[in-house]
Order: structure tokens, then sequence, then C-alpha cells
């Protein structure tokens, strides 16, 4: 049985013509598809037509490449949407894509001509109207496409087109020639033809004096000739008819005018009007409510939004349709541009309006899968069509869960000698230690904006030092003195007199908030990182008063007044001493007041900034697990090896200490320390 089946269906065979040509329809001789035509003069199916026209552009037409490792790449120069983009010099792609959908969704057939150049490239793109184009198949039935006829029509004749040189975007298949795609409007040709014949009653009653006719006849009987009937009736219609309807009778003679049949409220056709309207929006995926028809208005009053009806209408309507067009372009012109392999035609909905509701909520579950571990960050991108490399194929895990297989014992610390410091698991080093590489990865930024803001601020010192001291500099006798003793008594003075000019409080109130600031930030950014601790992402208002409070007690172990008073002191001695003027003064105390202790600026703000930074990550770590309830971390140090990290330092790295064990540390820690921790959430010992 199977050898025959292989040889009966070795060549496939195709009739050369539609089985059934200018059918009617079921338990009907009247033919509706004639009388209703194109559907370009009926409203009910150009309305949802021309929703989808304007809709489908606020996607954007792609072409990506999808690698064998799953990676996907947008092609955004490629020249298949570069001919779309501009399809030749009289109109462009959303004219091209507006024919292309009308007699898709009309017919459903919708072609477009290649005109190529002298190599064969298809240079220009056309839409031709449905009904100038017909597929043939061969002959003698060997081949199921052969050819197209194109008929232009205008006394053009009939010419036979390459099937290569056709976009054929099909509706499905109609089983009466596969050749040709389906019209999903054809299972409704007779409610269009409906509101079309019921648009026509009523135009027709209006223009007809807005009733059926009237009766006009002698009141007393008799036989009116001929020509007074037909004069009669042309002077009725011009009297009262079109915008002279509603005017005062006047006869020569006694008549009865009497209206006869029904009036327009007697029929009643918005019910028949309504299912046309219906079965149309039905047929293209759209519901009624979002083209403007009264029949779906009622849907809006039982629950459904407009909102949701726009997107039903996109998923049921719009995206169907792109999908399907983007399936022929990856067919028959994508392949024109280069090897196809691996191309992909689509539609980036990221803008669509009607969709953003949902392409948060899908975001916001991949955000749920990539933060739970369980998807990869890769995974995500490729959902949400953004661009995928090796990069991305990583999974996102708290640092404190730690694989245990099931029925295996909790893990606790590792026993430590007598009098030394417990050592954690290796599990719990090992997940810690991504939580302090997150934080050394922070701290340089971190350290060079407080770098940056304290150098500002250093130099402002300086220079209001400068302006104070200026003024009583030129009102001194700075010749050098007899007596040393006496010199540097008027020096103090002369100091103090400048600090008070300076107005040193507002400065150090200033540094002050200079530390807090930088401290709110390090904790911000440490409780970002917290998170993959396995602690909320949040930053408690405790915590982050408590990590501000630390920041300006530490502000506070700088005495910058006397800071300030020994380098005004230095610079007016070493200037004395040159024989320096008032005004070569006042610029060695800019020098000497913006370094302070440290030689410049620079070097003050960097060194400042990095031990700071340090210990506001410390303190920051050990404020927001004490939040969370954990009282133990893990200690991690001496990361720069034997010979440059004391030694210990190296011996307590990976020790546990409790939460005011780790506070002293990182108060005693050394301006250049690596000191670190992380939150222990392991078992007691």
């Amino acid at each position: 049985m199977a050898n025959w089946f292989t040889k009966a269906f070795s060549a496939m065979r195709h009739s050369p013509r539609p089985a059934f040509v200018g059918a009617l329809l079921a338990r009907t001789r009247y033919d509706y598809r004639k009388a209703v035509g194109d559907g370009i003069d009926a409203s009910v199916v150009t309305a949802p037509v021309q929703w989808i026209q304007r809709a489908l552009p606020e996607a954007r037409l792609t072409i990506r490449h999808y690698g064998r490792d799953g990676t996907a790449a947008e092609i955004a120069d490629h020249g298949a949407l570069a001919l779309i983009a501009r399809p030749n010099d009289y109109y462009g792609d959303l004219a091209l894509w507006s024919g292309t959908l009308w007699s898709y969704c009309v017919a459903g057939n919708a072609y477009w001509l290649k005109v190529r150049n002298g190599v064969g490239k298809p240079v220009e793109l056309w839409y031709v109207p449905h009904w100038t184009m017909t597929p043939k198949g061969s002959a003698d039935g060997s081949e199921f496409l052969s050819h197209y006829v194109y008929a232009p029509g205008g006394g053009i004749e009939p010419m036979t087109i390459e099937s290569a040189d056709v976009v054929h975007f099909r509706h499905g298949m109609d089983p009466r020639d596969p050749r040709l795609g389906l019209s999903p409007l054809d299972g409704a040709i007779r409610e269009i033809f409906m509101d079309l014949e019921s648009s026509n009653f009523v135009a027709s009653l209006l223009r007809n004096m807005g009733v059926p006719g009237v009766v006009i006849s002698p009141k007393t009987g008799g036989v009116v000739a001929a020509e007074d009937v037909e004069a009669t009736k042309t002077w009725f219609k011009e009297a009262f008819g079109g915008d002279q309807r509603g005017g005062p009778l006047v006869m020569g003679a006694p008549t009865d005018v009497s209206p006869y049949g029904f009036n327009p409220q007697q029929m009643n056709m918005s019910e028949a009007r309504d299912i046309a309207e219906e079965r149309v929006s039905a047929s293209l995926g759209i519901p009624a409510a979002v083209v403007g028809f009264g029949a779906g208005l009622q849907s809006t009053k039982v629950g459904a939004t407009m909102t949701e009806l726009r997107k039903l209408a996109w998923h049921n309507g719009v995206l169907p349709i792109g999908r399907a067009l983007a399936d022929e372009l990856d067919r028959s012109l994508v392949p024109e541009f280069g090897n196809p392999s691996g191309l992909k035609a689509g539609w980036d909905t990221a803008e669509v309006l009607a969709l953003r509701d949902d392409e948060d909520a899908e975001t916001e579950r991949w955000n749920k899968r990539v933060q739970g571990g369980w998807a990869m960050v890769a995974e995500a991108r490729e959902a949400t069509g953004m661009e995928v490399d090796d990069s991305h194929r990583i999974y996102l895990r708290p640092i404190a869960s730690i694989e245990v297989p099931a029925g295996a014992p909790a893990r606790r610390p590792e026993p430590a000698p007598k009098g030394e410091k417990a050592r954690a698991p290796v599990a719990a080093r090992r997940a810690g230690r991504a939580f302090v590489r997150l934080l050394q990865k922070q701290e340089s930024q971190l350290a060079r904006a407080m770098e940056v803001r304290l150098k500002r601020f250093f130099t402002t010192l300086a220079k209001a030092a400068k302006e104070a001291a200026l003024p009583l500099l030129e009102a001194q006798d700075l010749t050098p003195k007899s007596l040393p003793a006496h010199e540097t008594k008027a020096d103090e003075l002369l100091v103090e007199m400048i600090l008070d000019r300076l107005g040193i409080g507002v400065h150090r109130t200033t540094f002050q908030h200079i530390y807090e600031a930088h401290y709110l930030e390090v904790a911000r950014k440490v409780s970002d990182a917290a998170e993959l601790a396995g602690l909320s992402g949040s930053l408690p208002d405790p915590v982050a008063r408590s990590v501000a409070g630390a920041g300006g007690r530490r502000a506070g172990l700088v005495d910058l007044t006397a800071q300030s008073r020994k380098a005004l002191f230095d610079a007016i001695a070493e200037g004395r001493a040159e024989g320096e003027g008032a005004g070569q003064l006042a610029s060695r105390i800019v020098d000497h007041v913006e370094g302070g202790p440290w030689a410049s600026a620079e070097t003050r703000a960097r060194t400042i900034a990095r031990t700071e930074t340090k210990y506001a990550q410390n303190v920051s770590t050990i404020e927001r697990a004490r939040a969370a309830n954990v009282e133990r971390f893990v200690v991690f140090d001496g990361r720069l090896g034997p010979g440059r990290s004391l030694e210990e330092h190296i011996a307590r790295d990976g020790s546990i200490v409790s939460a005011d064990e780790a506070s002293q540390m990182a108060a005693d820690e050394h301006p250049n320390g690596t000191l670190s921790f992380a939150p222990y959430f392991g078992e007691d010992d």
C-alpha cells in the first residue's frame, strides 16, 4: 500500500483552472457578490478596513537575524526594508501598505509588482489592484503556479508576469482555487448587501419628500387626462420635493392628497444594519465598537472598556494580518537581497499605544523570571525584541541562595582553632564574595563623585580665605620682625582675624553636608546590591538616617578649623620669610588652604573620598543587614595578598563576626584598607 501511495503521488498534479467560477451563494439565485461589487462604496466595509490601514503603520517592520545559538540581531539597513520604505518615485510605504491592506481585507489577495534593474535586482515595488491580477498554473497541471496574468485595463492588453516578479499576499487559501487567498468578507456578502440596500432605501425616502409617496386624486371622482396627470406629478415633485418639502399645498379644485404605504418609523432597519456591522467587523477580527459602529457600543456597557477592545482588535485583527504579510515577505522579497538564512521579517510593536499595557505586563513577568533566577537575561531580552549576545546568557540569582541537595544537612560554619573566629562555609564565602565584588565595582565611581565635590569645596574655601586675608594683609606691616617671637605672635593674631572674616563655621557646615549626601548615595547603591545578597532592594528610612548620621559624625572628625589655621599660619610665615607682599601672600594662602595637610587639593580630595567611600559601604552594609535582623557577617580582607596586605588582615578573611565587631573593625580600618563585609545567613555553630 505504501509503495502504491508513493508512486501515485511522485508528481503532484494541479487543476489548471478554478473548480468553481462565479458560483452563487447557497440557497439563492441572486448574485449578491456582483451587486456589492468591490465594496469601496460600502461604509460597513470601508470603516473597519480603514481602521486597520491606520493601525498597522503604528508598528515598525523589521528584519532580524536569528543565529543557531538563539541570538537575535536586527538588520536595520536590509535592502528589502529600504525598498519598501521608498517603493517608487510616486508614493511611499504608507500608501503601499494602505492599498495592500485594502485588497487583502476585501478580496483576500493583494499584489506587488517588482521592477528590476539591468542586473535583475528589484529597484521598485508597485501595488496593483487585486482585480487586475490572476494567478495561473501550467496548462498540463504539472506546475501549481507558473505565472500571473496582469490586466490593467484602459485598452492595454493583458500581459504575462513571471511569478518571481510578484509578491502575492494571500489570506489563507481559497478551496475553490488554492492559488488564491480567501476573502475574509466573502461570508458576509449578504450582510453587506443588506446595509447597502438599507442606506439606499433611506436615501430614496429623503429624496422623495421624506415619505414613501402620496396619492393625488379629484375629490368628486372622474377621469383626468393623461397629460394633466403628468403635469400635476411634475408640479408636485418640484413644489414639495428637496428643499421645498413641508411647504403649504393649495389646489385649484377639490382634491384628495393621501399618503400611502408606511413611514420610516414603521420600518426600523437599525437591527439589520447592526447585524451587518457585527458580521463584517467579526470577519476582520475587529470589535465593532473600536471602529465606531453603534452595534459594538453595547459591549462597552457590559464591562468591556475601549482600551480592552483596542487590544483585542490588535491581537485578533491587526497582528495576525501583519504576521501573514511578513511571512510572504520572507518568501518573496527578502531572498532578493542576499542569503535569507536565519532572516525573519516581523513587526516591532513597542510604539503601539494600544499594546503598551500588554508590554508592561509582559516586561514585569520577565523581570520576575529573571530576578527569580530561573530565566536568563538573554531570554528576557529576546522576548521583548532586544538584541542578544553571549554576555546576556547569564542567570541573576541572589548570592545568599545556596544550592543544597534534597535531604542534605544544613551547612554550618567551619570549626576554628581555639581563640580564633569561626570561618564561614565555602559556599557562603563564595556567595558573599560576589556581593563584595559588586560593591568594589561601585566603589570607584562613588569615590570619584565625592572627590569632585570635595575638590570644588576646598578650592572654594581657599578662594574665600584669600578674599578674607587680602585686606588684612594690605593693612599689615609685612617686613620681617627683629624678634621672631614678636613675629609669631603677630601672625597668630592675623590668622585668627582671617578665620573670623572667613566664617569658617559656615564652611564646616557645607563640608558636613557633602559627607552626609555622599553617605546616603552610597547607602542607596548598597541597597541595590543587597537584593543580590538576599535582602530587599529598598532603603528603609531608619537605615538612611543612620547612615547619613554616620557621615555627619565622620565629617566632625576632620578638624577643618585647625587644618585651615595651620595652613594660614604656614603660608604667612613662609611668605614673610620670602619677603612677599600682600598679593603674593594671598596667592600663597590659596595653595596652602586648599591642600591642607596634603600637597594639593586633588590629593586631599582623592584620599578622603576613597577612605570615606569604603567606610560608608561597610556602615551601609551593616546597617541594612541589621534592619533585616541579620547580626553576623563574613569578613573579606587582605585581597592584595602577601607583601601588600597585613598578615592579620589576610588571616581574618572569611571569618564570621558579629555586627558590633564589624562596626568596630570598619572604624579602625586603615585609609587604604580593603576591608568589606557580606551578610551571613548560615546556621549557628
